[in-house]
């Protein structure tokens, strides 16, 4: 009785005074008959008790010779009483989940931001984006700087005695991360969120190898007399100095390689074509067990890097993954709509609730989100 509404308590009493209005009364008796629970009143002697308490919260002063007259008003007022305690409860717990599912809906999922981490040969971790703009440090023979973009620059210091010279850094980007990084030797690379990059605080006489999980772009300085390798998962790719894009996540079946400029050599590790050379423009895809070739518009590989997503008839679980690790979130599937294909462009710079905005009004998949996590459904 502490949260029923207003209206309720007044219709009630007046029914109980016999004071209520025909249309009242009807709808009183109605909701009595609809509702009524013999579990709840069973007899005049219960009726009287739960009465009582009806009275006592609705302060009411009743002249005791009516109670007799009103025993079967009792019975009604108790049952309302009892289902108006019951109902209102439930009613505000679902407001309170409603509100709680209401305040989640309105997280605002901002896109991600350069960030990310140096993992030294030592194991002492360094937070890259805490290091403020053109300062330095110091660590195992490297010297750090922040350029004024926020990349990262890594030198080697020339008067540092290196004991062990195969000793590797590793720099990785958390989900909702990226990172532009200038490597020793003065190759750039572009980290993508949920990715990392090891590489020897010094190069050997005869290579240059690095190795990447997730998805880097690569602008490789000239060296001839050293190949740059990138080592990731199932294969290789040589250059000398060139551009080119990988995608290597541990969870794709797949690692894809893109030539913007120059030329590369992808050697796979577990098929029976062991070699493939790239042009400009081209990509491969190699599988555990296939390695196919096709032409691409190479620009549309290393959009992420630019800012944007670009979809080309991109199925929607491909899209999506690339959204929960740029927004860092939960996708859920609530209907088969995985694949269901997309072709368009989208900033990367719009928030996660804007940018499912934009794809469902294509009014082919629709969205719902709480907190962090999304759900997709037709």
């Amino acid at each position: 009785m502490k949260q029923e509404p207003s209206n309720a308590k007044d219709i009630l009493i007046r029914y109980v005074n016999g004071q209520c209005t025909e249309e009242e009364k009807i709808v009183v008796e109605k909701w009595y008959k609809g509702n009524y629970d013999e579990t709840f009143i069973t007899d005049e002697v219960v009726a009287d008790e739960h009465f009582k308490d009806v009275w006592n919260s609705l302060k009411i002063d009743i002249n005791k010779n009516k109670i007799i007259v009103f025993r079967r008003i009792a019975s009604i007022a108790a049952s309302i009483a009892i289902l108006l305690s019951v109902g209102i409860y439930y009613l505000w717990e679902s407001s309170q989940r409603k509100q709680k599912i209401a305040i989640e809906e309105k997280i605002e999922i901002l896109a991600g931001r350069n960030q990310a981490s140096l993992t030294l040969n030592d194991g002492r971790t360094v937070y890259l984006d805490s290091i403020k703009i053109g300062n330095s440090i110091k660590e195992n023979g490297m010297v750090i700087t922040k350029m004024d973009d926020g990349t990262l620059s890594y030198k080697s210091d020339p008067n540092y005695f290196y004991r062990n010279k195969e000793a590797y850094n590793t720099i990785s980007t958390p989900r909702g991360g990226q990172f532009k990084v200038v490597l020793p030797d003065n190759s750039i690379v572009w980290l993508n969120a949920a990715s990392s990059i090891k590489f020897p605080v010094i190069f050997s006489d005869k290579k240059r190898l690095v190795e990447l999980v997730g998805e880097g772009y690569f602008e490789v300085s000239h060296n001839k007399a050293k190949p740059f390798i990138v080592s990731s998962l199932h294969q290789e790719t040589v250059v000398k100095g060139t551009k080119f894009n990988i995608t290597s996540y541990p969870d794709e079946d797949k690692i894809t390689t893109t030539l913007l400029e120059g030329a590369v050599v992808v050697k796979t590790k577990n098929t029976v074509l062991n070699e493939t050379l790239l042009r400009p423009n081209e990509q491969v895809i190699v599988s555990e067990s296939s390695v196919t070739k096709i032409k691409v518009d190479a620009n549309e590989s290393i959009a992420w890097k630019n800012g944007k997503f670009i979809f080309n008839n991109t199925p929607l679980k491909v899209i999506m993954v690339q959204l929960s690790r740029w927004y860092d979130v939960e996708v859920e599937y609530l209907s088969n709509v995985e694949k269901i294909t997309f072709t368009g462009s989208i900033s990367r710079f719009d928030n996660m609730q804007d940018v499912l905005r934009k794809i469902s009004l294509t009014e082919s998949v629709k969205f719902e989100t709480r907190g962090r996590r999304i759900m997709v459904k037709h």
